[in-house]
């Protein structure tokens, strides 16, 4: 038995040998692994992040749009239906309304002005072109006009 176990450490020995320059020769070779998968993952998180950062900002930008387009339809719709202002002047605000239950969302502001215009096609009555600017946090956003007939 002696013998046999002589074998197996001398076998032992020559396989240990034969993986020792691979095993000492890569002392750090693991950390340095470790550090690039780690960067690597970092900045595919980092590019996720940022993916999902756009688009929230692009749905908030998308949401505001449709609120103030439909501020301002209504806002030019209660101008039509209110009696003719002689420009230059403004139309009350569909917000001072508590008749109509609208209710404005934080942030936004509606306004109506009558403008004047001159047309050019020999017109002899009076027109004015209605502008409704939408405003988000003090920055206009949306500027909706039409012209409307005194007569």
């Amino acid at each position: 038995m002696t013998r046999f176990s002589t074998l197996i450490n001398r076998s032992a020995k020559k396989l240990a040998d034969r993986f020792r320059p691979a095993v000492f020769g890569s002392l750090g070779l693991t950390l340095m692994e470790t550090v690039i998968a780690l960067a690597m993952f970092s900045s595919a998180g980092t590019a996720v992040l940022l993916g999902v950062s756009a688009a929230h900002i692009s749905s908030d930008r998308v949401k505001a749009s449709a609120v103030a387009e439909n501020l301002a339809r209504n806002q030019m719709e209660y101008v039509l239906s209110l009696v003719y202002v002689v420009p230059p002047g403004s139309y009350a605000s569909v917000a001072d309304d508590v008749g109509l239950n609208l209710s404005i969302p934080t942030g936004f502001t509606v306004s109506a002005a009558a403008q004047t215009y001159l047309a050019n096609d020999g017109f002899t009555g009076s027109i004015e072109k209605v502008v409704v600017t939408v405003t988000r946090d003090g920055q206009s956003i949306l500027v909706l006009e039409s012209l409307r007939s005194g007569q």
